[in-house]
């Protein structure tokens, strides 16, 4: 009988310290929510700073003392991140060239959505515009900063005319 009470007992421990663990579970999952809530618009706003630096340094390389308007600011004030500026930071997180299928996915998972008709098509046309990115290989883009080799165009085939024989 003193082994059975032992049992039930060393059982209802047991389910009240995973009932406990699954509470603060919770509360950490809660929290990191709330932090990334909190970093997102500091990291845009870090990217932003970036562009700016970069135009700044390249600016002082070319020996060019005039600046652009947005440059001379005091303070850069917040706006709403672009397709650009998310695909960018999709880019940066993942640290590898991707696949434009799976930056559509990763964009739709973070709850964005593609503009116009949904498909890797429309993101691409972001892509292209934007000198930030960098065509790796077919269908395969990366950050043009990390310095990875870039797949030229193919050249077009001259068509030669064929001469009849007389």
């Amino acid at each position: 009988m003193y082994v059975r009470l032992y049992t039930i007992a060393s059982m209802k421990l047991e389910e009240q310290h995973e009932a406990d663990l699954e509470a603060v579970a919770n509360r950490l999952r809660t929290r990191v929510r709330e932090l990334e809530a909190e970093i997102l618009p500091i990291q845009e706003l870090l990217a932003r700073l970036r562009i700016q630096l970069d135009f700044v340094e390249r600016a002082l390389s070319a020996g060019t003392t005039a600046l652009a308007p947005e440059t001379q600011a005091a303070e850069v004030a917040p706006s709403k991140p672009n397709v650009s500026d998310r695909i960018f930071e999709i880019l940066r997180d993942a640290g590898r060239p991707l696949h434009i299928t799976e930056i559509k996915d990763h964009y739709m998972a973070k709850g964005f959505t593609v503009p116009g008709q949904g498909n890797e098509s429309n993101l691409l046309v972001y892509i292209v515009r934007d000198a930030r990115f960098a065509r790796v290989s077919k269908g395969t883009y990366a950050l043009a900063e990390v310095g990875v080799p870039t797949h030229a165009p193919a050249k077009p085939k001259i068509k030669r005319r064929r001469r009849r024989k007389p």
